[in-house]
């Protein structure tokens, strides 16, 4: 099982570390206190980014 830091997920998809952070803040994304850290499980990232994932079936239609 692949754990990763709240810095790793910033890195790997070029975002602010505060956004991250708003996702578990707000439990979008599932984390667990390690310490004053936070982990979050590869599977679980896969599972929250395949959910925001835009469906081309969703798409607005002009």
């Amino acid at each position: 099982m692949e754990w990763l830091t709240l810095q790793d997920i910033a890195d790997e998809l070029k975002l602010h570390i505060e956004t991250v952070r708003e996702w578990v803040r707000t439990k979008r994304l599932t984390a667990y206190r390690v310490g004053r850290d936070y982990r979050v499980k590869r599977a679980d990232l896969d599972k929250f980014l395949e959910e925001r994932r835009t469906k081309p079936d969703d798409e607005p239609k002009s």
